[in-house]
C-alpha cells in the first residue's frame, strides 16, 4: 500500500502494520508480492472497522485464515484488543509477530477441528478463506457466527466468480459440498474450491443465519472481491 500525506489516518495506520510485517521475519512471498496485492483484495475493510470501532469497544478480534495478520495487526493498533488468530498452517504467521504482539496464534481447520478457545469475540476476520472450505460453507459460517459475542461483526472477502471464473473442478455447484465431517479429512486441499457469484454469496451468508451490515467491491488482482460486514441475524 502506498501512502500520501494525504490519506486518511487510518489508512496510515494499516500502512504502519504492513511495514512492521515486512520488518519482523517476514515469509519470502510477503514481500516479493502479497504486500502490494493484499489491500486490493480487502481495500473496505479496514475502513470499515474504523468505523465500527468509533461506535463501540472493540476488546477482542479474531483472526481466522490469518496469512501474515496484516487485518489483525490493523485492529490491534486501532483499538487496543486482545488478538487471536488462525489458520490452516503455520507457514505465514511470523513468531517475530506474535511474540511481539501477544498475539494467541493456533493452526486450525475450522470446518473440522475444535476451536481453540473458550471465548467470544466483538470482531472476526474472514478474509480470502471462504473460496477454500472444502465443506458446505453454512456449516462453518454458523460456527463463526456463534464465536461473536452480541453485537459482534464478521469482515469477509472473497473472490467474485462472476469475474474471477468458475472452478468446476471439484463439484459443479456450492450445495453439493458435503457437510463438515472427521471421516471425510483425508480429502481436505488447499485450493479455491469454490468461488461465489453475488447471488451465491447473498444465498449462503442467508442460510447461515447472517445479515449484511455492509457491502462493496475490492478490485483485486484478478478480478474483483466482495467485501462485507455481516451479524448475526
Amino acid at each position: 500500500m502506498t501512502q500520501t500525506t494525504t490519506d486518511p489516518a487510518w489508512a496510515r495506520l494499516l500502512g504502519d502494520c504492513q511495514e512492521e510485517i515486512a520488518a519482523l521475519d517476514p515469509h519470502p512471498h510477503y514481500l516479493e508480492a502479497y504486500r502490494r496485492e493484499e489491500d486490493r483484495y480487502w481495500r473496505h475493510i479496514p475502513r470499515w472497522l474504523c468505523e465500527d470501532a468509533s461506535r463501540r469497544k472493540i476488546e477482542t478480534v479474531l483472526d481466522i485464515g490469518c496469512a501474515y495478520g496484516t487485518l489483525l495487526l490493523f485492529a490491534k493498533a486501532l483499538t487496543s484488543c486482545a488478538v487471536y488468530a488462525t489458520d490452516f498452517t503455520g507457514v505465514y504467521m511470523s513468531p517475530a509477530v506474535v511474540a511481539k504482539h501477544d498475539v494467541q496464534f493456533r493452526v486450525n481447520n475450522i470446518e473440522l477441528d475444535p476451536f481453540p478457545w473458550d471465548r467470544r469475540f466483538d470482531a472476526i476476520i474472514f478474509t480470502e478463506v471462504l473460496e477454500h472450505l472444502n465443506f458446505s460453507p453454512v456449516a462453518t459460517l454458523r460456527k463463526i457466527a456463534g464465536l461473536l459475542n452480541t453485537g459482534g461483526r464478521i469482515y469477509l472477502s472473497t473472490p467474485d466468480a462472476s469475474e474471477w471464473g468458475r472452478v468446476t473442478t471439484y463439484y459443479s455447484s456450492w450445495k453439493e459440498m458435503p457437510w463438515p465431517s472427521e471421516d471425510l479429512r483425508s480429502r481436505v486441499i488447499d485450493a479455491h474450491v469454490w468461488q461465489f457469484d453475488e447471488a451465491e454469496l447473498m444465498e449462503v451468508t442467508a442460510e447461515a443465519g447472517l445479515t449484511v451490515v455492509e457491502f462493496d467491491y475490492a478490485p483485486g488482482a484478478a478480478g474483483r472481491h466482495f467485501n462485507m460486514v455481516l451479524t448475526a441475524a
